[in-house]
């Protein structure tokens, strides 16, 4: 079992999950429209502006880790967090990927992706390094809970492009497998839980502002306008009942817990679930079906 320790508290053990990367390799030319989901405009602008912040993002969130790599005496720790940066670069490497996609659909997310740069490059000056990996955890936690709404409820990726949810699955999958290496990093080398929840209220504020802002450039540069039904079905879809935003709600309150652990929830069987149901050797650049594939190409 994997134990961790928390502020003064016993040692409270964990289930054990190996953190290792997956070198996918999807098939983006595959897709055929910028509406590529739900032929919804704002639908397929959330998620192309998430895609867009990935790739700067996840080299943060490595970076910030990396800064207290050093200061982790736990071998398993110490093996999770390569394992953590190993996963973070390869998400890195299929969204730019995917940007590209859909820069040629019209969507220029890689022109968002320098906006993003820029964003980030202000919001870090000045920060120190405990502040930075603070909103490392926080993001973290946001986007583990995400990705368990997307093993869980079916909903969430109804009528996607099968290419991009596949991305999406595979990318969640990991951000469960590692969802508690940036806090156990911080709690060992940092352990200021103030910090943490003030964080997480202003990279909360901060990236849900900045969301909406770059739906409205990939929008406003693909001189494109919603619909009244692109409208109506993305606030149902964020908003309506058991949509994206409520059901979030309570495991994104659970941060904010004194006792607080990511794995509190104890969800690494939507990693099985996944491997049986998802996962497709033809995009993993490490089976032997890929490189069958590759050889008779």
């Amino acid at each position: 079992m994997n134990t961790t320790t928390v502020d003064n508290r016993p040692a409270v053990n964990y289930a054990p999950i190996d953190v290792k990367p997956r070198r996918m390799n999807f098939p983006f030319t595959e897709v055929s429209s910028r509406y590529f989901y739900d032929n919804n405009l704002l639908k397929s602008a959330y998620m192309a502006s998430l895609s867009a912040t990935f790739p700067a993002g996840e080299g943060e969130f490595i970076d910030s880790v990396r800064l207290f790599r050093d200061k982790i005496d736990d071998p398993e720790l110490k093996q999770q967090i390569k394992g953590f940066i190993g996963q973070e670069g390869h998400h890195s490497y299929q969204h730019k990927q995917f940007n590209m996609a859909l820069k040629d659909l019209g969507f220029d997310a890689v022109r968002l992706e320098k906006v993003f740069e820029k964003d980030l490059k202000r919001v870090l000056k000045g920060k120190n390094d405990k502040t930075r990996l603070a909103f490392t955890v926080c993001f973290e936690h946001q986007t583990a809970i995400l990705a368990d709404e997307f093993l869980t409820n079916p909903k969430v990726l109804e009528g996607m492009d099968d290419t991009i949810a596949d991305l999406m699955r595979w990318h969640a999958i990991e951000e469960i497998e590692h969802k508690g290496v940036a806090f156990d990093v911080y709690m060992s080398a940092v352990g200021d839980r103030e910090l943490l929840r003030r964080a997480q209220r202003i990279a909360t504020i901060m990236f849900s502002a900045r969301v909406a802002k770059y739906m409205v450039l990939l929008m406003w540069w693909s001189r494109t306008m919603p619909r009244w039904g692109d409208v109506k079905g993305y606030l149902k879809y964020m908003f309506g009942k058991g949509g994206l935003m409520r059901n979030l709600r309570k495991p994104y309150k659970d941060f904010f817990r004194k006792d607080f652990h990511p794995w509190d929830n104890q969800n690494q069987a939507l990693v099985d679930m996944w491997k049986r149901k998802y996962y497709q050797a033809k995009h993993d650049r490490g089976s032997e079906t890929y490189q069958q594939d590759k050889s008779a190409a």
